[in-house]
């Protein structure tokens, strides 16, 4: 399995984990949505600089709406969310194969990664 095929088996389980749990139409379930979009075929390079920038709209979205946190708010942090999911599952693979990582893997993240891409024995 390449990176490229890896990262949308990462992102198409993500994305029925949001239709599983989020209400369809709400901010956080379109901002998921939009957050797993974003991430198809890129490298981990650029996946590296969609993080960084969606966690800086997400500060942004969090100064404007410090008076009223509902105020699309919740559709930029799941944005960085799934970034930040799909950048630390793909990490813990790149890091299986001793390539640089986007971010630190989590042992959820590694644990995940080694459903997708199954574990030798």
């Amino acid at each position: 399995m390449n990176i490229l095929e890896a990262l949308n088996q990462i992102i198409d389980k993500g994305i029925e984990a949001v239709k599983r749990d989020y209400k369809e139409g709400t901010d956080k379930y379109n901002g998921s949505i939009a957050g797993f979009e974003e991430c198809r075929n890129k490298n981990p390079g650029e996946l590296a600089n969609l993080l960084i920038k969606s966690r800086q709209d997400t500060q942004k979205a969090f100064l404007r709406a410090s008076k009223d946190i509902t105020e699309g708010y919740w559709f930029v942090r799941c944005f960085e969310l799934e970034v930040e999911w799909v950048c630390n599952v793909l990490s813990a693979i790149l890091q299986n194969n001793h390539l640089p990582v986007i971010v630190v893997p989590t042992c959820r993240g590694i644990m995940t990664a080694a459903e997708i891409i199954g574990v030798r024995k």
